[in-house]
């Protein structure tokens, strides 16, 4: 217990840190991971559409069936603290990555286009998994007879809730954001909020069973699959079409 509470300490302050330093940075100098007619590039981009799209990547769906099955034989108690500490966890993380994480991009020279595809291409090849073979998110080798405060870090805020494509996506639009007049503490925002309903249907988790069933779930999950597949295809078109872009640039030049 006290080494997720130091963990979420430690993570507190190097997301302390990581604010410091975007807001000593300043967007200025984000310029280098963005091309210059990115701006002219017609995004029909909305924070109700960002919403949809974190809903979609990092949001409770599919987190529900893993957190009942991972707290089948867990006492109320112990599943409130694996729902906050999971979720304490995953919000740190995600704003982390969100708030160093342009400067990262900037020192290793990685630009807006192929994080855009590198990103749709993990969405692409986990969302036609889920399609295919109709995964559940489950371990291998049945529910934990004997549950314990490790599993808020793994395997609940990675990767469960903080899939590898959902922090790809979330970096991606985060950058994105400075392009296309959306505000950047908004979209943060929009992390928290979505972490936040990731709480609340961890708490939630056996009572939505209750109503929606798991067969129920089993088909938002198929239809979020199906989303995600189309998400990735448009996130892999969006950096093939800022390269193009950027090509045109140079040679109009």
């Amino acid at each position: 217990m006290n080494q997720t509470w130091y963990l979420i300490g430690k993570l507190g302050v190097a997301l302390l840190i990581g604010w410091w330093a975007q807001t000593q940075s300043a967007v200025a100098q984000t310029a280098d991971l963005n091309y210059e007619p990115v701006a002219d590039y017609d995004l029909d981009v909305g924070l109700f559409n960002l919403f949809i799209i974190f809903f979609v990547t990092l949001g409770p769906l599919k987190i529900i069936p893993a957190f009942i099955y991972l707290t089948e034989h867990a006492d109320r108690k112990l599943r409130r603290q694996l729902a906050f500490r999971s979720a304490a966890i995953s919000t740190i993380v995600i704003l982390l990555v969100a708030i160093i994480g342009q400067n990262t991009l900037r020192v290793w020279r990685i630009n807006l286009s192929a994080l855009a595809i590198a990103g749709g291409i993990l969405l692409f090849v986990v969302a036609l998994n889920i399609v295919m073979t109709q995964y559940t998110p489950a371990i291998e080798g049945g529910s934990p007879e004997k549950p314990a405060l490790h599993l808020a870090i793994v395997p609940l805020a990675f990767p469960t809730i903080l899939p590898p494509f959902g922090i790809a996506i979330a970096l991606t639009l985060v950058v994105l954001s400075h392009q296309i007049e959306i505000d950047y503490i908004a979209v943060l925002g929009l992390l928290v909020l979505v972490m936040g309903l990731n709480l609340v249907s961890m708490l939630a988790a056996r009572a939505i069973v209750k109503v929606l069933k798991l067969v129920i779930l089993r088909i938002l999950g198929f239809t979020l699959g199906v989303m995600q597949l189309a998400l990735g295809i448009q996130f892999i078109l969006f950096g093939i079409e800022i390269e193009v872009l950027f090509i045109n640039h140079l040679l109009n030049r």
